[in-house]
C-alpha cells in the first residue's frame, strides 16, 4: 500500500481508491510489526480506531484529513483514553475531555491510533523512561529517538502513523524529528491552544506536529490553526546562522549542512551569513528557565512522593534555587540571542537556517556527548539550537537532509512571527532539493517513499 504519506493517503481516499477502514487496518498492522522494537506507543486504541474509521467511511468527507490515522503525544488529553504524561504519578488518569487541539483534529476527520510515548512529564530530550522503558530510534536500535515527542517521531518515521501531535518547549518536536528522520514543525507561539496539555514551562510551551513530509505537516496545521494571511516569497532569502549557532557541531552534521547550503545556492537561492555573538551562558539559560517553571509546577507533588519521579527529573527537582543575579544574567543572555535572531529577520532574511541538533542520535543511557573537543551534558547539546526559537516564539521546522553513519541529520529553518507559511515553503524547497532518506531498518522496513 503506497500511501505512507498523509497527502498521498488523503488523495487516495478522495478518489475512492482507499477507505479509512483499509488505511487504519494498514497502520495497525504496521504498529504490530514495529512497536515491539520501537516502543513508540504508550497505548494503542485499536478497537476505537477501527470503530471511528468505519463511521468515517460511511460519512461524507470532512476535508483532506478525513480518515487519516495519527497518534497523540501522551502529554495531551484525550477523552476516555488513559493519559499518563509519561509519568507513574499519573498512571490510571483518564481525562474527561479532549484538549482543544485534539478536538480540532477529530473535527477534521482524523482517526486516533493511540498515545505516543513521551519523555517523563516532557522534561527531557531523550524519551528513555526509567519506569516504562525507552523508545528506540527507528534508524538504530539502542539509540534515542529524541524527545520529548520521541514516540511521535519514531512512529511517523517508521510508518506506524501518518502524523503526530506533539509539544515543544525547548525543541521537543524538532529534536526528535531531526534525530529520527522526519519533519517537525512548531508554529508561532499561541497559534495552537495549549489547554488540555500538561504544562512544562508555560513561557516556552508550544504545540506542534510531526509528519513524513512538509506537505503532511501543513495538512495537519491547517486543521489546528487558521491560516495566517500573506503569501510566502517564491524564493526565500536565507540567513545562515553562524557564530554561536555554528560553534558546536559534529563534523558529520556540519558536512551535511554544507551540502544543503550548496544545493540552495546552486538553485539560485540567496544565502547570507548571519553571525550571532558568543553567549557563554547559553544554552543553559532556557533550560534553567524550564527548571524554575516546571519545578514550581511539580513541587508539591514531588515533596509528597518523590518516588513517583524518575531519577533525572528528581535530580532536576532537587536543584537549589539559583541566586537572582544568576537568573538575571541567564535571562539577559537569552534575550540577546532572541534579539539577534529577530534583527536578522528584520534586516531582510525570510528564514534563518542552522542545524536542528548538533549531533546525531546518542545511545540510550548516554549522559554526555563529545563534540567540538569537549564533553557536554547530553540535554545541553540536544536543545542548544532549538530552545532559542521557543524563547522567541518564532515558527520553526526541522527537515531531514542526510544520513551520517546511518543516523539522520536535520536542518532547522525559522521565520518571523506569524510567518509560518514562509517557513513551510522554505521547508518544501529544502525537501525538494534533498534526496529522501532511505527507510529505517525497523522490522517490516521496505522502501516507503
Amino acid at each position: 500500500m503506497h500511501v505512507d504519506t498523509a497527502t498521498a493517503a488523503s488523495a487516495a481516499i478522495a478518489r475512492g481508491e482507499l477507505s479509512p477502514v483499509e488505511l487504519t487496518e494498514h497502520l495497525l498492522t504496521r504498529i504490530a510489526e514495529t512497536d515491539a522494537a520501537l516502543h513508540a506507543y504508550a497505548i494503542i486504541t485499536a478497537e476505537d480506531a477501527l470503530a471511528r474509521a468505519k463511521a468515517l467511511t460511511a460519512e461524507p468527507s470532512r476535508g483532506p484529513l478525513h480518515g487519516l490515522p495519527i497518534g497523540i503525544k501522551d502529554l495531551i488529553d484525550t477523552a476516555g483514553v488513559p493519559t499518563a504524561y509519561g509519568s507513574p504519578r499519573f498512571l490510571g488518569h483518564v481525562p474527561g475531555r479532549d484538549a482543544t487541539a485534539v478536538t480540532r483534529l477529530l473535527d477534521a476527520g482524523t482517526v486516533i491510533l493511540g498515545k505516543h510515548t513521551t519523555h517523563e512529564l516532557a522534561w527531557g530530550g531523550r524519551t528513555d523512561s526509567a519506569f516504562f522503558g525507552p523508545t528506540h530510534n527507528p534508524y538504530r536500535h539502542g539509540h534515542v529517538p529524541g524527545g520529548s515527542s520521541g514516540g511521535s517521531a519514531a512512529s511517523v518515521a517508521a510508518g506506524s502513523s501518518l502524523g503526530g501531535l506533539g509539544s515543544d518547549t525547548a525543541g521537543s518536536v524538532r529534536i526528535p524529528a531531526a534525530l529520527s528522520g522526519c519533519v517537525g514543525f512548531k508554529p508561532t507561539r499561541g497559534r495552537v491552544p495549549l489547554d488540555g496539555v500538561l504544562p512544562l514551562a508555560p513561557s516556552l510551551d508550544h504545540l506542534g506536529v510531526l509528519a513524513r513530509t512538509v506537505d503532511d505537516a501543513a495538512l495537519l496545521m491547517d486543521a489546528l490553526a487558521a491560516p495566517v494571511p500573506g503569501e510566502p516569497p517564491r524564493r526565500p532569502r536565507v540567513g545562515w546562522l553562524g557564530g554561536w549557532f555554528g560553534a558546536v557541531l559534529a563534523p558529520e552534521v556540519r558536512a551535511a549542512l554544507d551540502t544543503v547550503r550548496a544545493r540552495l545556492e546552486d538553485a539560485g537561492v540567496a544565502v547570507v551569513d548571519v553571525a550571532v555573538p558568543d553567549e557563554p551562558l547559553m544554552p543553559e539559560a532556557p533550560l534553567a528557565r524550564i527548571v524554575r517553571e516546571a519545578g514550581a509546577f511539580h513541587r508539591a507533588a514531588f515533596l509528597e512522593d518523590p518516588e513517583l519521579f524518575g531519577p533525572d527529573v528528581a535530580e532536576l527537582m532537587r536543584l537549589p534555587a539559583p541566586p537572582a543575579e544568576q537568573v538575571e544574567r541567564q535571562e539577559a543572555a537569552l534575550a540577546r540571542v532572541v534579539a539577534a535572531l529577530r534583527s536578522a529577520l528584520d534586516d531582510g532574511c525570510d528564514v534563518l537556517a542552522c542545524a536542528t541538533v548538533p549531533v546525531t542520535a546518542p545511545p540510550i543511557g548516554a549522559g554526555t556527548v563529545t563534540v567540538a573537543g569537549r564533553e557536554w551534558p547530553v540535554e545541553l547539546v540536544l536543545t542548544r539550537l532549538t530552545a532559542p526559537f521557543n524563547a522567541a516564539g518564532l515558527p520553526a521546522i526541522s527537515v531531514p537532509v542526510a544520513l551520517a553513519d546511518g543516523l539522520p541529520v536535520g536542518l532547522q529553518l525559522a521565520g518571523g512571527p506569524l510567518r509560518d507559511a514562509t517557513v513551510l515553503a522554505a521547508g518544501r524547497l529544502v525537501q525538494r532539493l534533498t534526496p529522501p532518506l532511505p527507510p529505517p531498518g525497523v522490522p517490516g522496513g521496505g522502501d516507503r517513499r
